[in-house]
């Protein structure tokens, strides 16, 4: 099948789960085309093959290093650029699918038109429920302006897509309670990884402090500050250590704490380049997944694939509307899940943690046959394949 993928930035440099995708719709013999965005405006409208892989290239200015109303003006933007860019270059082409992730809500204008100009038809990888997280993260007024605006863009991007991929089972139920008439074109659509073979951990022997690690985006969905919390609220205690790797809007308070608090068991890096950063998790006990106790939609972080990919044990400090919760507890028996806003039972889970070492990395097998049984990104190529034939 021929697949175009749309996403507003992509690089083939980065270890994603959409380069996973692309890469293994490619392997499985699909002609694939990836249009994105690029802040690189001598990129705009260069058509190159890469890896196997036809890449188109739209101007969409930097959005990931702006205050917030600017992002929400490229946001707005983003079909328009992109479809003003793309019609000439796609005008000839014919496609059997369409695939594209949330965020953004915006391109529900864009894909009903490319779906006009090139036949295909059209698969949402809803990763992302905007706007309601903004609403429970309290960055947007429910039934506000700016609410019911992007509430009508959601809709219409629901309304052009002829199949929805949820990450999990809540995701499809939050959907139908939330937005009914999508009802008869949902189904789960995970996050998956290309399976890599799994090293053996160096080091870490003995009686050495357990390592728990936390690397991604450092954002308010990622509850950095109740995360803090639980390493303040730990105190001297002398046998858990914690390493954050990352960037984002809460970067400043990770570093403000390490200089005001300057806690003997935290360690903060900014950034780092993905293999020094999985050398660093090959090198971790167990990884943390952390979101804001205030989502009422249920989300499903995919940097937990990272760490079942590792064999690493999941500490789960979410809200309790995620099916996170079920995932580590007792779906794939990989780690322990705290409500993201009790500090106590943090700090008496992580203990627990410590005193029974043992039952890490046994959790942590657990986790890794989970993904092998349940989030390869073959599961994924077989869903749109399956989507194709029905079209």
């Amino acid at each position: 099948m021929r697949v175009l993928c749309l996403f507003q930035t992509f690089d083939f440099s980065s270890s994603t789960i959409y380069l996973d995708l692309v890469e293994a719709l490619r392997d499985g013999g699909h002609d694939v085309w990836v249009a994105a965005g690029t802040s690189k405006k001598e990129l705009e409208g260069k058509t190159e093959e890469i890896r196997g892989v036809h890449a188109v290239y739209v101007f969409i200015p930097d959005q990931f290093r702006t205050d917030r109303i600017r992002k929400g003006l490229i946001q707005l933007t983003i079909g328009q650029r992109m479809y003003r860019s793309l019609k000439g270059t796609l005008s000839e082409e014919k496609f059997d699918i369409i695939v594209y992730p949330t965020p953004p809500v915006t391109l529900g204008g864009l894909v009903k038109k490319l779906k006009t100009l090139t036949g295909a038809g059209s698969y949402l990888m809803l990763k992302d429920i905007f706007p309601q997280n903004a609403v429970d993260l309290k960055m947007m007024r429910e039934n506000g302006l700016l609410h019911r605006y992007f509430r009508k863009r959601e809709k219409e991007l629901y309304a052009a897509s002829d199949r929805i991929g949820c990450m999990s089972a809540a995701n499809v139920e939050y959907m139908k309670a939330h937005n009914p008439e999508t009802a008869d074109r949902l189904e789960i659509f995970p996050n998956t990884v290309r399976l890599k073979p799994l090293s053996e951990r160096e080091g870490g022997k003995g009686r050495a402090p357990v390592k728990f690690v936390f690397g991604g985006n450092l954002g308010v969905p990622q509850s950095i500050d109740f995360l803090l919390e639980c390493i303040e609220g730990l105190g001297d205690y002398k046998e858990a250590v914690f390493e954050i790797y990352g960037e984002g809007t809460q970067r400043e308070k990770v570093e403000e704490f390490v200089f005001k608090k300057r806690p003997e068991n935290l360690r903060f890096v900014p950034s780092l380049p993905r293999e020094e950063y999985e050398k660093k998790l090959m090198e971790a006990d167990v990884g943390i997944v952390a979101l804001s106790p205030d989502f009422t939609i249920p989300n499903y972080p995919s940097r937990i694939l990272s760490y079942m990919q590792m064999a690493k044990p999941v500490l789960a400090l979410t809200d309790p509307v995620t099916d996170i919760h079920a995932l580590v507890t007792y779906e794939a028996r990989c780690g322990w899940w705290c409500p993201s806003d009790d500090v106590g039972t943090v700090v008496e889970t992580v203990k627990k943690i410590c005193s029974e070492r043992e039952s890490i990395p046994e959790l942590g097998k657990n986790g890794r046959m989970y993904l092998e049984e349940n989030f390869d990104v073959k599961k994924s190529v077989e869903l749109l394949e399956r989507f194709a034939a029905e079209k």
